[in-house]
């Protein structure tokens, strides 16, 4: 190796490092070799008409098909309280009752003064017999008095008394008549009365009206309440319901009893269209609808999704979803004319499950792009790999 070892040997090579240096730097650049674009492959397919069956997919919450607040019908004081929450109970379970003494009482006295009324009026109708009779020997013997006296063998004052006697035994059959001729409505009344007592009577207990489950209890032995006061949440979870607000062409797709498909925590139940309100809310115009499904797969208080067919869509334009172009609020498909694609603004009309209605823009046997149209623009010339209209 060749040795430096003088100062302008050094120089000589730095000054030769500093020329090769700047003719790499000063070097003129290789002009661009120009290639031709490589049009864009897209996907691309015929428009085909299609049997669509769209769904409205609503959400609500699932309650208890059957559910009672109960009160009682008196006001009193809680004797027992037999019940507690989350208790199953079956029809006619005793769940509170009152202090029944004073309506006890009041059916004893209803009682025995319907009992007296039956007699009074068996009575009535005894004496009446009786009266009749007296009435009619008074008169016989009025009657053949008044023959005596024609021959003044009685005399006049005698006669008199005779003749007062009648009139009164008249009053008096009268009197019994008008007593035993209301005599039903009498004893209809204390009947009346009769069972308003048991009635009042009954009420003191606070049966179960259906088989369920206790949900709340409000009162305790010993508490006041009133008519007016709830006092036990009694729920059935053997069915749950769910509802659900819907608009005019979807209530009029919809029948009662129809089936339906319910998603529940991830579980899809069947259901059933229970009732359906015709008249819509005056505000939101939308129908109140009532979908019924069994209580085993769910709870009450979960969020459901219900899926309700709509009217079948007969023989109606329809393309991928994925080749429909969201902008700004409008909608376009690509078009594709021989090698280049032409934006179209489209009116989209109901989706079921991959195919999109188109309602306005473009029609049968079009090709477009069925899909990576957000990377697409007007005009653009591309490479089409046609698909089949059913791949579509």
């Amino acid at each position: 190796m060749l040795a430096i070892n003088s100062p302008i040997q050094r120089y000589l090579l730095l000054g030769l490092v500093l020329a090769a240096v700047l003719l790499l730097l000063t070097a003129p650049e290789k002009e661009a070799e120009l290639r031709e674009a490589v049009p864009t492959r897209v996907k691309a397919a015929t428009v085909a008409l299609h049997d669509l069956v769209p769904a409205e997919t609503v959400s609500g919450r699932l309650e208890p098909a059957r559910k009672a607040s109960l009160h009682f019908e008196l006001a009193g004081q809680v004797a027992t309280r037999d019940v507690e929450p989350g208790q199953t109970v079956a029809a006619g379970t005793l769940l509170l009752s009152l202090s029944a003494g004073d309506y006890r009482d009041a059916l004893a006295e209803a009682d025995a003064q319907f009992a007296q009324e039956q007699r009074n009026i068996q009575r009535d109708r005894e004496l009446l017999t009786l009266a009749r009779q007296n009435y009619a020997l008074q008169k016989n013997d009025l009657g053949r008095l008044e023959q005596l006296g024609a021959d003044s063998l009685v005399s006049k004052s005698h006669l008199d008394e005779v003749r007062i006697q009648l009139i009164r035994l008249e009053s008096e059959v009268a009197q019994l008549k008008a007593s035993t001729a209301s005599a039903d409505a009498r004893l209809a009344l204390k009947e009346t009365a009769r069972n308003r007592a048991a009635r009042n009577l009954e009420r003191t207990r606070l049966p179960a009206p259906f088989a369920g489950t206790v949900n709340r209890v409000e009162a305790q032995a010993g508490d006041y309440v009133t008519p007016s006061q709830q006092i036990v949440d009694l729920v059935d979870t053997a069915s749950l319901d769910m509802y659900v607000e819907v608009r005019g062409d979807v209530m009029e797709s919809l029948s009662q009893g129809q089936a339906v498909e319910v998603e529940v925590g991830g579980n899809t139940l069947p259901g059933e269209v229970f009732a359906i309100q015709l008249d819509p809310d005056p505000v939101t115009f939308t129908h109140a609808l009532r979908v019924r499904l069994a209580g085993d797969g769910a709870r009450p208080g979960q969020v459901a999704q219900v899926r309700l067919p709509l009217q079948t869509l007969r023989q109606v334009v329809a393309v991928p979803a994925t080749a429909v172009l969201y902008e700004e609020g409008q909608t376009f498909v690509f078009r594709v004319n021989g090698d280049t694609l032409e934006r179209v603004e489209v009116v989209l009309g109901h989706r079921v499950g991959e195919l999109q209605e188109i309602r306005r823009g473009i029609g049968r046997d079009e090709l477009v792009v069925t899909r990576d149209v957000a990377a697409l623009s007007d005009g653009q010339v591309v490479s089409v790999d046609r698909l089949p209209a059913a791949a579509s």
